[in-house]
């Protein structure tokens, strides 16, 4: 009787307060995300009807430009963005093209 019961999986409890491992991934995805201050890039924003899109042009640090592409219904917060990679290019100027061109894509299919 005074066996204690182990778990199958080692998460926390529901109600115990404890975050369970997938909880800390998240939150350490959420905090890489950003820059040094733990925001997301700005980048630019796009509307179509009720639909976002905020459109990035990150540099990496060969020199190159990845474009980025995040959507969700506008009444939605940030949080519930999808991403959406576009393409790495040699210069700023082609990765905004390419990330407007995706994000018009989603616009145009729904991939919300």
């Amino acid at each position: 009787m005074g066996q204690q019961v182990k778990h199958l999986m080692d998460e926390a409890d529901i109600g115990s307060g404890d975050k369970s491992l997938g909880q800390r991934d998240v939150e350490r995805d959420e905090q890489s995300l950003g820059e040094s201050n733990g925001e997301a890039p700005q980048g630019r924003m796009m509307q179509s009807g009720t639909h976002l899109a905020r459109i990035v042009a990150l540099p990496q640090p060969d020199g190159t430009f990845e474009a980025q592409v995040y959507v969700r219904l506008a009444r939605e917060p940030e949080v519930a963005e999808t991403y959406i990679p576009a393409g790495t290019f040699p210069t700023e100027a082609d990765a905004w093209a390419a990330a407007e061109e995706r994000a018009r894509r989603a616009f145009d299919e729904h991939e919300f």
